[in-house]
């Protein structure tokens, strides 16, 4: 029984609904993410995806701006990943003890993030941040965490919060059905960009924040640049009061320059989180930084663990990835192009269809999302959170998608360019997105 069930495939002619069915019978709501199920308002099951297409199981290939959101720097099956992890696999993928490429993964994220000085392996983000957390609060014999407006930092107990400005800045709310509220008392929180607020807040309950996180690039709320010398201004602050700064670089590590945002814009952390480009799209993240704040992990006077953390095939995706980085010194400045072309080709088309939109890009992180009617771009002082038209926006995606392009539906979550978005295939996913923001024509209605 049990070998037939493994050996089964779907049918030849099969569609994308009828798939996605299938797989809702047996995986509650077609996903194992919450936030990826969001991004199917259209059913679409994946087959197969080389460089930047995704091709569904009924053979349509599609551009995809979205590109798992975001670790494939260098595009969908980049060999020199795959073919290092295939390689791995023939010696030994799980023991539980210490490889030679545990030395060599971390040394090259040293190599490239220099306040990376020692590292921990985690499999994901989430479990990267709440380990950084804890560490913090070892360290420091403090309980707050102090952080920004829109951030998100995974979906750990004491982290994810509701978003809402009309709270109040400094109130949270548990971000999900089920989470015990108390475990937020400690989670403070400030606007994003707003120096102000996080020093009038540091003053007054200073003595107890153990750290403040932040991502340097936001990019889970739209994208949005830390203003000019705010990241500068958060480091001095969090220095004169004793607290710890922590980038959760998870997006912008390894992606907006090899050092990460922190060499970007030249701003040290205390604690740095990244994953994504690290791996190339393998479940694997680290945190880490100097020797001295590491210390407690290597005491054993701070807790991190996980069976699978640091695995063989995770170190051997880690050194694939950031080695071919490194030997690829013109990367950054050809993604930046590239970015350039992106936004300005958006914004000349948005402007010819007198559509409202916001278009925000840090080197290959594009923000693009149409906002409610006259509503405009949103200020950078303090930053409000973007009046996104969600159904438009979605209804957008979903024509889009019709005619062979894929984005996320929710305007929130960024685009990703990779190597493999050459300007001939930009164009034509642009072409496609600026002749429906013209046509405003219901999803899937014949052309």
């Amino acid at each position: 029984m049990s070998t037939l069930i493994a050996n089964k495939r779907l049918p030849a002619e099969v569609t994308n609904h009828q798939a996605l069915e299938r797989i809702r019978a047996v995986v509650a709501g077609g996903g194992s993410s919450n936030m990826r199920n969001l991004g199917v308002p259209r059913p679409l099951v994946v087959s197969a995806a080389r460089g930047c297409h995704i091709t569904d199981v009924e053979g349509a290939e599609l551009i995809d701006l979205n590109m798992g959101y975001g670790p494939h720097i260098f595009g969908y099956n980049d060999q020199d990943v795959l073919g290092r992890i295939a390689a791995q696999m023939q010696r030994a993928h799980m023991t539980g003890l210490p490889s030679d490429l545990d030395a060599h993964a971390a040394e090259l994220i040293g190599t490239l993030v220099r306040s990376m000085e020692q590292v921990r392996f985690a499999n994901s983000g989430t479990e990267a941040v709440a380990s950084t957390l804890r560490l913090a609060r070892a360290t420091t014999g403090r309980n707050h965490v102090v952080t920004f407006e829109g951030h998100y930092h995974g979906w750990s107990e004491t982290i994810i919060r509701k978003v809402a400005p009309e709270l109040g800045p400094r109130e949270v709310r548990p971000g999900a059905p089920g989470m015990i509220p108390e475990a937020l008392r400690y989670t403070l929180q400030v606007p994003w960009n707003d120096a102000e607020a996080l020093e009038e807040l540091l003053n007054r309950t200073g003595r107890t924040v153990a750290a403040v996180i932040l991502e340097p690039v936001l990019a889970n709320d739209g994208v949005s640049a830390p203003a000019d010398g705010f990241l500068k201004r958060v480091r001095e602050l969090t220095t004169r009061h004793g607290a710890l700064l922590i980038f959760d670089e998870v997006i912008s590590g390894f992606r907006v320059a090899a050092g990460g945002a922190q060499a970007r814009y030249g701003v040290s952390p205390d604690l740095t989180v990244v994953s994504k480009v690290l791996g190339g799209g393998f479940p694997v993240a680290a945190f880490g930084g100097s020797r001295q704040m590491m210390a407690p992990l290597a005491r054993n006077e701070a807790l991190h663990a996980g069976v699978y953390a640091g695995n063989h095939l995770a170190m051997s995706a880690v050194t694939a990835s950031l080695e071919k980085i490194l030997a690829n010194p013109s990367l950054y400045e050809s993604l930046e192009q590239i970015g350039q072309h992106v936004e300005q080709r958006l914004r000349d088309g948005a402007a010819r269809s007198s559509t409202d939109v916001t278009i925000e890009r840090v080197g290959s992180i594009v923000g693009f999302g149409l906002l409610e009617d006259g509503l405009g771009q949103p200020g950078e002082a303090g930053r409000p959170r973007p009046r996104f038209a969600m159904q438009a926006h979605r209804d957008l995606q979903m024509r889009c998608q019709d005619r062979g392009v894929y984005f996320h539906p929710n305007p929130r979550e960024p685009w990703f360019l990779s190597t493999a978005h050459t300007r001939p295939i930009l164009d034509k996913a642009i072409d496609v997105i600026v002749d429906e923001l013209r046509n405003k024509r219901p999803a899937g209605t014949a052309r």
